[in-house]
């Protein structure tokens, strides 16, 4: 079972994909699926908070994100923020987006977190939470190409 990351690798390694993303209209090298930058803000402090996300389209072309953060044994923080103020910002490509944040429930969640998990993945091996699926409402639908990379003017291409 890998090991999850601490707090402070994760907001190292975070920060370092949030310049690249940043520095180059959207496009990073690692990971090795497409992101979007989610700022929320925070519950208790009011601090506005960005963290790079991996992301998802659904057959409605609703953008949506998965709350797992590597299988920890709680929530994301970010999680918790939007819970609290569902108004969001979102970076996506070299657009900026504002966006409600929806978390889902029931079935409708369990088909979108199969549809970027299968029947199960690595990380629910470290925990035993059901990782929350939150659709970005306002966030228009990238174009992807076969690879799942966002397709654009800015994408590098594909090695």
């Amino acid at each position: 079972m890998p090991a999850v990351p601490s707090d402070e690798e994760f907001l190292a390694y975070n920060q370092g994909v949030i310049d690249e993303f940043r520095a180059n209209n959207g496009v990073v090298n690692q990971p090795p699926f497409p992101i979007l930058l989610l700022t929320t803000t925070g519950a208790r402090t009011g601090r506005r908070t960005t963290v790079p996300l991996g992301f998802a389209v659904d057959d409605d072309r609703r953008v949506f994100v998965v709350a797992s953060k590597a299988g920890a044994p709680r929530h994301p923080a970010w999680f918790h923020n939007l819970r609290v103020n569902a108004s969001v910002t979102v970076e996506l490509g070299e657009g900026s987006f504002q966006a409600q944040a929806v978390v889902t429930t029931g079935e409708e969640r369990d088909r979108l977190y199969r549809r970027v998990a299968g029947e199960g993945n690595e990380y629910e091996k470290n925990t035993d939470r059901v990782f929350p699926v939150v659709v970005l409402d306002g966030v228009p639908a990238p174009l992807m190409d076969a690879r799942g990379r966002e397709e654009g003017p800015s994408q590098r291409p594909a090695p």
